[in-house]
C-alpha cells in the first residue's frame, strides 16, 4: 500500500516496512513495524507477534493504515495474488482501493502477457485491449504422396465409389496405426475429371 492510501503489486522478495493487525477483523488494531521484511517474512512476524498482516475490508481500514504509513513511501499489506487475489488471514476479497496508474491490476480482470523487448524479452501484463504487435506459431505439416496398387478380386466393385474409397482409407489407416504412425490423415488425390482410380 502507497501512503495515498493506494494498493500496487510488487515482487515478494523485496524488503519493505509492513503493517500487522491485532486483535479480530471486527475490533483490529493495526501497527507499522518499520524494520523491513520481504512478505513472507513480515508476514511470519505479524503472526507471531500479532495476528496477521493487514486486512482491510472498508474505507476506514483504508485511513487508518494510511495515517500510520504516511511517512513511508509504502508498506507490505496481507494482500497476496498466486494468482487468485486474497487476503493473509483467509478473509474475503470484496474491498479494494487499487492504484489506477501504469497497469492497472485492479481495473482489469483479465491480463495478457507480452514479451517487453526492451528487457531482452522478460514479460508483462498488460490489458488485453492494448494493441500490440504480436507472433503466431504454426505446426509444420508433412505431406507424403504415396501411390497404391488395388487389384479387384470382385469387378463389380467401382472404386470410385465414395463409400468404397472411405472404406479403402479406413483399412489403410488400421495398417499404418499397427506400424505404430498415428495421428496421420489420409485423402485420396483427385484427377482432373474427379476420379481416383482408372
Amino acid at each position: 500500500m502507497q501512503n495515498s492510501g493506494t494498493w500496487f503489486d510488487d515482487f515478494c522478495h523485496v524488503q519493505s516496512p509492513f503493517v500487522c493487525y491485532r486483535g479480530t477483523l471486527e475490533d483490529s488494531d493495526f501497527v507499522l513495524v518499520s524494520t523491513t521484511k520481504n512478505w513472507s517474512e513480515a508476514q511470519r512476524h505479524c503472526r507471531e507477534h500479532f495476528t496477521d498482516l493487514a486486512t482491510m475490508r472498508n474505507n476506514a481500514d483504508r485511513t487508518n493504515i494510511g495515517n500510520l504509513i504516511t511517512p513511508l513511501r509504502w508498506a507490505w499489506i496481507g494482500l497476496y495474488r498466486d494468482p487468485q487475489i486474497y487476503w493473509s488471514d483467509g478473509s474475503n476479497y470484496s474491498f479494494s482501493s487499487w492504484y489506477h496508474g501504469h497497469n492497472k491490476l485492479g481495473s482489469m480482470k483479465v491480463l495478457c502477457g507480452a514479451a517487453y523487448l526492451k528487457t531482452g524479452g522478460k514479460w508483462r501484463l498488460f490489458s488485453c485491449e492494448k494493441r500490440k504487435p504480436f507472433v503466431c506459431y504454426s505446426v509444420p505439416t508433412v505431406k507424403t504422396l504415396v501411390k497404391v496398387r488395388v487389384e479387384l478380386q470382385d469387378s463389380s466393385v467401382d472404386l470410385n465409389d465414395p463409400a468404397v474409397k472411405e472404406q479403402i482409407l479406413k483399412e489403410l489407416q488400421e495398417r499404418l496405426k499397427e506400424k505404430g504412425l498415428s495421428g496421420v490423415t489420409l485423402k485420396w488425390k483427385e484427377k482432373a475429371d474427379g476420379e481416383v482410380f482408372h
